[in-house]
């Protein structure tokens, strides 16, 4: 009789606790897989977060967290993970009542990108490992690899010609806000300008004199259309961190950069397209935005795209092209600019063995940029 009690209990404790943790198991439970930085750079090292909090008295003595993030984020020595197409990682935990986990996983972003994590998925069990439950969370979590700096000392000699063309070719306007005096007013000047409390102490008019400021803007143009059907990675990489590097250059002496590309933003779709700024925001916004840039999408012609963002641009500005294509289209875009505007340069980013089609010309400076076939991509 007894043996019939003892089965008679172990089978109401094993239904119990069946109910119970089907329908409580994940009550007050919350899991969370956050990057603890915004934003990193090619090969540097960045930290994710897993955290679990069980906040009730139901313990769970497995739970198996789940998630994927891209493959060019290098999770190192961790343990579990797994790397195809993606980077799959799955933990298991025990987690007792009210208790906090927290893991801790370190990375290094190997390849510039926007990088988010969407989902997590949790699977747990009840006390005897029999019955299976499960849920998805929906997770926004994410993190910018912003492309790395190209060899600064190939760029100096360039970047100081370009600063010279900027100097000598600067053009003047004048400037509202810097108060130089007050001089009799002539027919010519804008009504705007008469300071009317000079004007009413005089008993004739007078007009503000406003002083000059040198405007400076610099239209750097990325192509990253291949020439033909191969596609160059590590050239198109390089030329993303090329203009990565100008463009701080030039913010750093103060000189406004507009970046234009062909290229696809990964997020809107659109073709990459930032006006002329000198702030310390403008170069976070670049850097973001060339992460962003997705050389998987299908580009707009670089000719026809360039044409368009061209034809509001006045003569007083620096044109820099970064383009390893050297089709007949891109050729004569270059050719164009060099005779309608204050300055060009082309960046050539080329293999050693590739040929250069394009030789310096009067009007225009071809750079020829040589980058080595096995170097990170």
């Amino acid at each position: 009789m007894k043996i019939i009690y003892i089965i008679c209990g172990a089978a109401c404790i094993y239904l119990l606790q069946r109910a119970l943790y089907k329908k409580y198991w994940n009550k007050n439970l919350f899991a969370s897989v956050y990057f603890t930085q915004h934003a990193i750079t090619e090969l540097e090292e960045g930290e994710l977060c897993e955290t679990i909090v069980n906040q009730k008295y139901l313990p769970l003595p497995m739970l198996r967290v789940k998630f994927e993030v891209d493959r060019h984020l290098d999770f190192m020595q961790e343990a579990n993970i797994t790397v195809t197409d993606r980077c799959y990682k799955n933990d298991i935990f025990s987690v007792m009542m009210y208790q906090k986990i927290t893991r801790r996983l370190k990375f290094i972003g190997n390849r510039r990108g926007f990088y988010a994590v969407k989902e997590i998925a949790l699977d747990s069990s009840d006390l005897f490992m029999e019955k299976h439950l499960g849920m998805n969370l929906i997770c926004d979590s994410w993190i910018y690899v912003y492309p790395r700096q190209t060899d600064i000392r190939r760029l100096l000699i360039p970047f100081q010609k370009m600063m010279g063309d900027i100097l000598t070719r600067r053009y003047t306007y004048e400037d509202p806000f810097e108060f130089q005096g007050i001089r009799p007013y002539e027919p010519f000047d804008n009504m705007r300008d008469v300071n009317w409390k000079a004007t009413a102490r005089i008993g004739e008019l007078r007009t503000n004199l406003h002083g000059y400021t040198v405007r400076q803007e610099v239209c750097l143009l990325l192509n990253l259309q291949s020439e033909s059907m191969i596609e160059y990675q590590q050239l198109r990489e390089e030329s993303i961190r090329i203009a990565n590097s100008l463009c701080e250059m030039f913010l750093k002496q103060k000189i406004p950069i507009g970046i234009y590309s062909n290229a696809k933003d990964l997020l809107s779709g659109k073709s990459l397209n930032i006006m002329p700024g000198a702030d310390l925001l403008h170069l976070t916004q670049i850097r973001e935005s060339l992460a962003r840039l997705d050389l998987s999408q299908t580009m707009e012609e670089f000719h026809e795209y360039a044409e368009k963002i061209l034809s509001n641009k006045s003569d007083n500005v620096l044109y820099i092209m970064i383009s390893t294509s050297q089709r007949v289209e891109v050729i004569q875009l270059f050719e164009r600019l060099s005779k309608n505007c204050c300055g060009s340069y082309w960046i050539l980013p080329l293999h050693s063995w590739m040929e250069q089609k394009l030789f310096p010309a009067k009007d225009g400076a071809v750079l020829r940029w040589e980058v080595e076939q096995n170097a990170a991509g």
